[in-house]
Order: C-alpha cells, then structure tokens, then sequence
C-alpha cells in the first residue's frame, strides 16, 4: 500500500474518531445546561485584549480545510468515495497566539453520504509540507501489527515505537520534526493529547476540547500546540 493510501487512512480516520468524540462531548455538555452565554460573554471579554476576531459563521474558510493535502487523499479501500469535503465554517476564531496564526473553527463536513460538525484548533505552519500524522495506538494493536510485518516506520526508541503510529508521505521530514525533544514532549503529554497532524501548511494537535469558543479552555489548548511547535527545529520550515 501506497504511502499516500496510507495516509488517506490514518487521517481520516483520526478527523472522524476526534470529530465523533470532541463534538459528541461538546453535545453532552450542552444538553447539560452549560451556560453557553457565559461562554460567548468570556470570549467577548477576551477578544480585544488579544486582538482576535470571531465570526458566528463565515463558509469562505471552508476553502482552508478543502485546500489541505491531507484532506484530498482517497481511501483505496474504497476509491469511488470522495474525501472529505467542508461546505462551512461556523464559530471561527482567527488571530495570532505567541507570534503564531491560527484558524479555530468548527467545520460542517460531508463524507460518506453524511454530514457532521469537526473541529479544528489550527496553528499556520510557516510553509506547507508533506501530510503527517502521529497518533497514539493501543499497546496491543502495536504489537499485533509488528508480528505481522505491518510496521510502520520506527524511531528507535522502543517506548515511543510501541504507543505511537507514525504515518507521512515523506520520512526524512517525519524524523527532523520527531526530535528527541518532541518524543520526549508526546511520552509525557497530558493524558487528552494522543498525537499531532500536519496537514500541509496547518498543524493541529490530538486533543478534546468541550468548546473552542471558551477562552478557558482554548487558550491552554493554543499553548500546548506553540509549546510543541517550539520544540520542532526551525529548520523543517526553511
């Protein structure tokens, strides 16, 4: 199987389990009473300070989801289902977070005949790059999967190797971003961080968030993703 293959594989299989699980939690919240207009009331508090902006619903940055590499893979296993596709974009937050641009929305997408809400806490990489995704995987399943001979590329370091999967189109890029600091970053992770994506010229971190309107949580949510990104050599960009 292709790389490529491979890739349409993982990722999107990652945006459907974190779509399911992040918004499936954010419903259960909200049919729990949570005061959504203490929430809207913090970020509006929040927004001049910080110098971002919010917009209720603005589809044009649909386009950005659209544009991603990741996004336009077909799954071989099924090759007359499109990839999936936004149509809008609804509670989007744009500004810059410790010198960094980001994109947080919550994208209507279409998929297999179906359409469901996905969130993105999206941090502008400084120049696009190949598609990579490093997810965390059961103990078991890795295992499993290196006595059958369907491995997936290694780092070496043999507590890393078994907790994450490494999936990319291009594995000299994969192992500058992966430095000894970044692992050691991952290893030690708060326990709802399970991996990162870089989807082409956007980086996204493997987290749940209740609701990215809620500068309690977004705001460490933006923090975990720059504390990352700092750790990755500014020489993967140039």
């Amino acid at each position: 199987m292709s790389a490529g293959a491979v890739i349409a594989i993982a990722v999107g299989g990652t945006l459907l389990m974190a779509a399911g699980i992040t918004w499936m939690v954010l419903a259960i919240n909200r049919s729990n009473g949570r005061d959504e207009q203490a929430i809207l009331a913090r970020l509006r508090d929040e927004l001049p300070k910080r110098g971002w902006i919010y917009e209720e619903r603005n589809d044009s940055y649909a386009d950005v989801f659209n544009a991603q590499p990741a996004f336009k893979l077909r799954n071989p296993l099924e090759p007359l289902v499109a990839p999936p596709e936004a149509l809008g974009a609804r509670h989007v937050i744009t500004g810059v977070h410790r010198g960094r641009p980001f994109l947080i929305a919550e994208f209507d997408v279409r998929h297999k005949g179906q359409r469901f809400p996905t969130g993105a806490v999206w941090m502008r990489l400084p120049e696009g790059r190949p598609p990579l995704t490093v997810r965390q995987v059961i103990r078991a399943q890795s295992r499993i999967r290196s006595a059958i001979g369907q491995r997936d590329m290694q780092l070496g370091h043999p507590g890393f190797d078994e907790r994450f999967e490494i999936t990319t189109e291009s594995e000299p890029f994969a192992r500058a971003v992966l430095t000894p600091q970044v692992v050691n970053f991952l290893m030690n992770a708060p326990r709802q961080v399970t991996g990162f994506a870089v989807y082409g010229d956007h980086f996204d971190l493997h987290d749940i968030i209740d609701d990215h309107r809620d500068p309690a949580e977004l705001v460490p949510a933006l923090d975990l993703r720059c504390d990352l990104l700092d750790l990755i050599p500014a020489s993967v960009w140039a």
